[in-house]
């Protein structure tokens, strides 16, 4: 059995025995009386417990239906119906958890589910209910496709990540960077989904675990058992800034507390010398939950005057909204078109913190909102979905292809088949097809003039980029640039084996300099190297990996770009 101070708040404030079955019912008229004086609308009904709502761009809605106690009975995760029915997702045995199972492939424990930009969901299953410790692999972190419930990830961790005690508790994405709080003994997870190397930061430090604060409950009410027993949570709630370089955390009790992402990074930094840079940003009654949008601004399930208040990066504080139905609001979700979800999970109305006397009612409500555009003078912004913030450059993505000349095409296209897997995608210039001349093209892509494109087309590695070759008639000049040259000089791929792709390169009838090396200044760390290579018509390609973090300047907005792997 577990230790009662380690649970998970939601573990934590609620009862071992919840259900559809248990709960009584909150008279019709009164919710249409709290309704008709609210900006809240109900979104979503349900028979369980819901403790977290997400919302995919389609606008289909899903619930977190929380299992506190092995004797619940709960489908664990329900996609909302048009008719507001309540469907298990994604069904099947994922769904159909009893006593005595393993957890390993079906949920049994989800404490936070999320979408984020790619529109894909995300699920925290703590692998067992509580008071009891999970099976080897039962928790873990779950990613389905939320239009079809096709199962697309599963992550587990080792015990040097996820120790005896330590609990998942909530997620969020930047780009391909993944962060969960431990509710159990306190602490940080950073998970990169490009490299697949985790780390476990701030691991029941000061900075992550409660403090004496109790829980409090409508109108101050410390939260305990008939006993006077009080729960006792770390780490919990978690938001990154929309530019993916700070990430923010808050026990229940608070305060708020932020830390640069690349400092968690930074494997260099102890825990202690880490924890002098944590930063506290807000001091906050007990909340159920929290979202940030893209403005910075910290949305707050207050607890204690079931209202949602709002702290501003200026250490403003508003109210958003108050609702008497607002009974523990949990997990806050913002969709893309700014509405705000708010599951009102009633968890401090239950037995063990209530002094023994169970009052939560049927049904648990999902409760919704248009966010303003502004709130008592302050804008508020949109969802912080884990995208990369804008550049500034119009429905600008990134390189697509590069392009170069080469003195014999078809052997060209051969050494980059040979050396990277490349694909033929077409040829828009053949053979057989008129020379292309100045004339026709050179006021598009600036062909000198007395020069013809003989030969053109786009390649494909195996893992992308693309690369469009040219034959031409009429050279400006017959050498490839090189580092010593105006211009454009060489291209980079990321490889996962650098001496492999070395081996290959010179294999195919390339060239390789003396290397590998091991990077330097800003991009020094173990296991980062770059070798350069030259094809045989001259052109430099330059080979890197990396397995340690770059190190950024002070100032950064954003992060160095690679490619996803394959």
């Amino acid at each position: 059995m577990e230790n009662d101070d380690t649970l998970t708040r939601r573990q934590a404030l609620t009862g071992l025995a919840i259900g559809a079955a248990g709960a009584a019912t909150l008279p019709a008229a009164a919710v249409q009386a709290q309704a008709a004086a609210s900006p809240l609308t109900v979104a979503a009904r349900s028979p369980w417990l819901v403790n977290a709502v997400a919302v995919n761009d389609g606008g289909t809605m899903f619930l977190g239906l929380p299992r506190f106690g092995a004797a619940v009975e709960t489908p664990s995760l329900a996609r909302v119906e048009k008719d507001g029915s309540l469907t298990p997702f994604p069904g099947g045995a994922w769904n159909g958890w009893k006593p005595g199972n393993d957890g390993r492939d079906a949920f049994v424990m989800v404490n936070a589910i999320h979408i984020f930009d790619d529109n894909t969901l995300w699920i925290v299953d703590q692998g067992a209910p509580s008071g009891s410790k999970p099976a080897p692999g039962a928790q873990k972190l779950v990613r389905l496709d939320s239009r079809n419930g096709s199962l697309l990830t599963v992550l587990r961790f080792g015990d040097d990540i996820l120790p005896p005690g330590a609990q998942l508790n909530d997620l969020r994405i930047h780009d391909q960077m993944l962060y969960v709080t431990d509710s159990g003994l306190g602490g940080i997870i950073v998970h990169d989904l490009t490299t697949n190397q985790t780390l476990r930061r701030l691991s029941g430090h000061a900075m992550t675990t409660a403090t004496a604060a109790p829980l409090k409950g409508k109108g101050g009410r410390i939260l305990a058992d008939a006993r006077g027993k009080r729960p006792n949570v770390q780490s919990d709630g978690i938001e990154l800034s929309v530019d993916g370089l700070w990430l923010y955390w808050a026990t229940p009790t608070g305060p708020f507390r932020r830390i640069s992402t690349a400092a968690l990074a930074d494997t260099r930094l102890s825990d202690e010398q880490l924890g002098r840079l944590v930063e506290t940003i807000a001091e906050i009654p007990t909340i159920g939950g929290n979202a940030i949008d893209t403005l910075g601004n910290l949305y707050l399930s207050d607890c204690e005057t079931r209202r949602i208040t709002v702290a501003t990066p200026g250490g403003a504080r508003a109210m958003l909204v108050a609702d008497d139905r607002l009974s523990s609001p949990d997990a806050i979700f913002i969709d893309k078109n700014r509405r705000l979800y708010l599951p009102a999970s009633q968890i401090e109305s239950l037995a063990q913190h209530a002094g023994g006397t169970d009052q939560t009612r049927a049904p648990f409500l999902v409760l919704t909102m248009m966010l303003p555009e502004s709130l008592a003078g302050h804008p508020l912004g949109d969802a912080v979905t884990g995208r990369p913030p804008a550049t500034g450059l119009s429905n600008f993505h990134g390189i697509e292809h590069v392009a170069m000349t080469v003195p014999d095409f078809e052997a060209a296209i051969r050494f980059f088949q040979d050396a990277f897997d490349a694909t033929v995608l077409y040829r828009h210039i053949k053979a057989s097809d008129p020379p292309v001349t100045y004339e026709q093209v050179g006021k598009i892509n600036g062909l000198a003039p007395g020069t013809r494109m003989l030969r053109a087309c786009q390649l494909r590695f195996a893992n992308g980029p693309n690369i469009e070759l040219f034959q031409l008639e009429g050279y400006g000049r017959r050498e490839s640039a090189g580092i010593n040259d105006m211009g454009l000089v060489h291209f980079s791929v990321v490889v996962e084996d650098i001496r492999a792709a070395g081996a290959r390169f010179i294999k195919a009838g390339g060239t390789m300099l003396e290397g590998p090396f091991d990077l330097g200044l800003n991009e020094v760390g173990p296991g980062n190297q770059n070798w350069f290579g030259q094809t045989p018509w001259g052109t430099w390609i330059e080979f890197m990996t990396f397995r340690s973090p770059l190190r950024y300047d002070p100032g950064a907005v954003a992060e160095r770009w690679f490619p996803q792997r394959g």
